[in-house]
């Protein structure tokens, strides 16, 4: 496991002085990025062989709240690779261990000139090893959406919103999502504690997104869609048992 130790800033934190769903996404992806850094397998390494790791789904449990001031160690791994896609493992705990929340994410390496998958390698991820998948229920990447949805206002894609990719960052669809969560953060008064992030197509600089809302007993779902609904990404916020 690559792990490193931060504190919550204020920056991170909600007007409930919780770390942000969008926020955790943040720390999550940035510990795979580190360990891609270490291991000499990232950035400028990728963009020599033109290809990327580009993120398929999400899934985070979110087992404790984290505060401001928090003192947490961020954690991944990766557990399997095949064909072309990569699977890897995140856990955020307490410096003495104890899980705060646990993720499990897919990705898909591309051949940035062509934008199309390719067959990982050995070479591609001998480095980072392989350890035992974190003992959680492991549901499908493809998120299905229920109930009646309504039509938001388009949301246009700024320069901030640009990674390294030249795409929408990845965590960007979920704060665009979390903008339709009540104000108590809680779904029937039940807080959430799941997110489902499927992601089919890569938003750009100035491209429209149009955010269709359903909600039902125990979610909230956001298709950000194309103009012609096509879903860039579907985010789907879960209030479970």
């Amino acid at each position: 496991m690559y792990s490193f130790q931060d504190k919550v800033r204020f920056s991170e934190v909600d007007r409930h002085g919780k770390l942000g769903i969008p926020a955790l996404v943040n720390y999550m992806q940035d510990c795979s990025t580190f360990q891609s850094e270490h291991l000499g397998l990232g950035i400028e390494h990728l963009k020599e062989s033109h290809r990327a790791w580009v993120l398929n789904s999400w899934q985070i449990e979110l087992l404790e709240d984290i505060h401001i001031g928090d003192e947490i160690r961020i954690g991944t791994w990766a557990y399997d690779a095949k064909g072309v896609y990569g699977y890897r493992n995140f856990e955020i705990s307490t410096l003495e261990g104890k899980p705060l929340a646990q993720a499990n994410s897919l990705w898909v390496l591309i051949n940035t000139m062509t934008n199309s998958p390719v067959k990982v390698m050995p070479e591609d991820v001998e480095a980072y090893g392989k350890e035992p998948r974190i003992d959680m229920e492991y549901l499908d990447r493809k998120i299905k959406i229920t109930g009646e949805g309504q039509q938001q206002e388009p949301i246009i894609i700024k320069k901030y919103h640009i990674d390294t990719n030249g795409h929408v960052n990845n965590s960007w669809y979920v704060w665009f999502a979390m903008e339709y969560v009540p104000e108590d953060d809680k779904i029937n008064g039940r807080k959430i504690n799941r997110l489902r992030v499927e992601y089919k197509k890569s938003a750009m600089y100035r491209d429209k997104i149009y955010p269709v809302v359903y909600e039902n007993e125990q979610d909230i779902t956001v298709a950000l869609q194309d103009e012609e609904g096509h879903p860039y990404a579907i985010v789907q916020m879960i209030a479970h048992e």
